[in-house]
């Protein structure tokens, strides 16, 4: 199938991921400054089509962005000239196949205690040093956070 028989939608998704450390104040307390970024990205998210997760651990921020080129680059944009992130470091952006973010015009998590085990599993066993991640090992630790944020949703909504 050439481009020109492709359907809009699929050849104009991208994914970036990126990395940024936190710089939240004390006052309001950082899980308030948060849930801000939170609200304001999933009404600004909405309304051009961007899906993605941001996992927040460790004095970082983690996150993919997906849709439209042009959004998710003016999405990524407002995000570094945000204060609240710092040193931000782009660790892919291209054309992607599908969205593994879907279902969230943003979605952020925490990592607690118990989601520690993801960690492991991702073989960073040593302290959470994003500037390790490559493509692969980003998207695979989002996509797990993703299935433990389903699976919490899930959950809450069953009882």
């Amino acid at each position: 199938m050439t481009d020109e028989a492709q359907p809009q939608s699929t050849r104009s998704l991208h994914r970036l991921i990126y990395f940024s450390r936190q710089r939240l104040a004390d006052d309001p307390p950082p899980n308030e400054q948060v849930e801000a970024i939170v609200r304001a990205s999933i009404r600004n998210n909405r309304e051009v089509a961007v899906t993605g997760l941001l996992l927040v651990h460790d004095g970082w921020f983690i996150q993919a962005l997906e849709g439209p080129m042009t959004a998710v680059l003016t999405t990524y944009r407002r995000i570094i000239e945000d204060p609240r992130h710092e040193a931000p470091v782009v660790i892919n952006a291209a054309p992607a196949a599908s969205r593994e973010f879907a279902d969230w015009n943003m979605c952020a998590r925490s990592l607690s205690a118990a989601d520690e085990a993801i960690i492991d599993a991702l073989e960073m066993r040593d302290a959470f040093e994003p500037t390790r991640l490559n493509e692969r090992s980003a998207l695979r630790l989002l996509k797990a956070v993703r299935d433990i944020q389903d699976r919490t949703s899930l959950s809450a909504a069953t009882r």
